[in-house]
């Protein structure tokens, strides 16, 4: 299992005197490229749960995270439902999914991939909270309350908030749990999601997923996108998590590609 350890906050590595000098490279390759004050990242180590480096302000503080809870709320349904998960139409506006036109016929994987709203409504319709719990302190994230309705549990609006270090170390323990009921599928959705969904743009290669939030910033932006990137998929090495203040999340995993591009 992934080993969590606190993040000190090293906004330029070479400040570390801890850090080696592929992480300080990492670090200064970061700062001199991404200058823009909108965007924020975290780079781990994929085995020990460390940050390589960093700029993102009060990174331990919660926040909306936006889609980036599918996954989890997926394992809460799958959990009293023997892993067996629906196959449904998604309709566009009419099932109040974020593409208009709809994704049209849609399983788990590819409800991953594309981050189909109207998909993980109906799923999160199913989800108790028992099953919840468990997979929030499985994952050592905060729990939202039920009581705000399946909304909440897909990532809309700012009800549902988790540190953007949780929330890494969460996906990290899920590339490390694969093996386990229903995270397969899950894993699968986030490869193809690097192929041709809305991660695209963080390259192949990863596991990736991608999240538009409701913005708390004090210039309040019209939304959040967030993108993280576990790679290589055969065994991950690195997470790349990605925000990206006044964008949807499509567009945060194409910053993360330049990272990933910028650090080969």
């Amino acid at each position: 299992m992934v080993t969590r350890r606190t993040l000190l906050g090293c906004a330029i590595a070479p400040l570390v005197r801890s850090a080696s000098l592929p992480e300080q490279s990492a670090a200064i390759i970061l700062e001199r490229a991404f200058r823009d004050p909108a965007v924020s990242y975290l780079l781990l180590d994929a085995m020990s749960g460390r940050a390589i480096c960093s700029r993102w302000p009060h990174a331990s503080e919660p926040v909306p995270v936006g889609s980036l809870v599918k996954p989890f709320t997926a394992l809460a349904y799958g959990a009293t439902h023997n892993f067996q998960f629906p196959i449904t139409t998604c309709r566009g506006e009419e099932s109040r999914c974020w593409l208009p036109q709809g994704h049209g016929r849609m399983e788990l994987k590819t409800a991953i991939a594309h981050s189909c709203n109207a998909y993980f409504l109906e799923l999160a319709s199913g989800v108790q909270r028992e099953a919840l719990d468990s997979v929030t302190q499985r994952f050592s994230l905060n729990s939202p309350d039920l009581g705000s309705g399946p909304a909440t549990l897909i990532g809309l609006g700012a009800m549902w908030r988790i540190s953007p270090l949780s929330i890494a170390h969460a996906y990290l323990e899920l590339t490390a749990r694969s093996a386990e009921p229903g995270v397969s599928g899950l894993l699968a959705g986030m490869a193809l999601s690097a192929k041709l969904g809305t991660g695209r743009g963080a390259g192949a290669g990863a596991y990736v997923k991608t999240g538009t939030a409701q913005c708390l910033d004090e210039l309040r932006h019209a939304g959040d996108g967030f993108a993280i990137a576990l790679y290589p998929t055969s065994a991950p090495r690195f997470a790349l998590l990605v925000r990206v203040h006044g964008v949807p999340g499509a567009q945060a995993a194409s910053v993360c590609g330049r990272m990933r591009k910028a650090l080969a």
